[in-house]
């Protein structure tokens, strides 16, 4: 279905029960329909002037190298051996690090350089609230923290 296919079946939906108006049709554009020259979409020149965008700092804004930046990993149950690990991982995560890699001068050799935060498969979000995004830590992160206690650097 085309974007005129869909805007042509709301408005008749909306013709249906007594609404003609098309102003609110597709947010930021002005779309006039009729029976004659079909569907027009033109952008809102006026659009801005009406809705609010805050500013925001720019190492504040959303970007793919902010996403994981507070995620924790939905993985975890103290109880669950490796396997049942990587089977919620799969379930309950999208993101894992990877070390960035790099060729170290001295040696020729590829070495890593610092870990990246990358999505675990093709993801595309549509809900309009926050929510919680999950981070596979890896089961060697769990086993350490269970074995050898919390960690030096946490107080």
């Amino acid at each position: 279905m085309t974007l005129s296919d869909a805007l042509w079946t709301v408005y008749q939906e909306r013709c249906e029960e007594g609404n003609t108006d098309t102003s609110n049709l597709l947010f930021g554009h002005c779309v006039q329909i009729s029976n004659e020259t079909g569907v027009s979409i033109q952008a809102d020149t006026d659009f801005m002037s009406r809705i609010f965008i805050p500013d925001v700092k720019e190492e504040d804004k959303f970007s793919p190298t902010s996403l994981g930046i507070y995620a924790n990993d939905l993985a975890f149950d103290p109880d669950s051996n490796e396997e049942q690990y990587f089977e919620n991982s799969e379930r309950n995560n999208i993101l894992q690090l990877v070390w960035r890699l790099a060729k170290d001068e001295k040696t020729g050799m590829v070495v890593p350089t610092w870990p990246v935060v990358v999505t675990k498969q093709d993801i595309r979000f549509l809900n309009t609230v926050p929510m919680e995004v999950g981070l596979q830590y890896g089961f060697n992160y769990w086993n350490a923290v269970l074995t050898e206690g919390a960690s030096k650097y946490i107080k």
